[in-house]
């Protein structure tokens, strides 16, 4: 009887060979213009958190009790800071609470850009 498993394995060697080469040869006629660019994306999440945080930092003063908005403010300055810290960014968050409105200051530093931010929200 003749052994074909020698004859099988070198076929099935040289399709594979033959499939990698197309697959090759196919990858370098496609234009880079066919592929999604994601960097705009991803210089995007800087903005995105600090607009995030001013936004939230204006909802603590709007939910705050007269009592507790001086501690709500401390906690949300300590979370947000930390937040920024393990995202690698610098965020220095400032708030100045005024009889009538709460003064806020924040800069957001990365690699990338630095966003500066001042505004007032009305005190409950």
């Amino acid at each position: 009887m003749l052994n074909l498993s020698g004859k099988k394995a070198q076929f099935f060697i040289l399709t594979t060979v033959v499939i990698v080469g197309v697959f090759y040869t196919l990858s370098k006629y496609i234009n880079p213009y066919a592929f999604i660019d994601t960097s705009k994306a991803a210089s995007g999440s800087e903005t995105f958190f600090f607009d995030n945080v001013k936004e939230n930092g204006i909802k603590t003063v709007q939910i705050s009790d007269k009592t507790d908005l001086e501690s709500n403010l401390n906690q949300y300055k300590n979370f947000v800071e930390k937040m920024a810290s393990d995202k690698g960014y610098s965020l220095n968050f400032d708030y100045e609470v005024l009889e009538t409105t709460v003064d806020f200051y924040m800069v957001l530093t990365s690699e990338r850009m630095r966003l500066e931010a001042d505004f007032t929200e009305g005190r409950p």
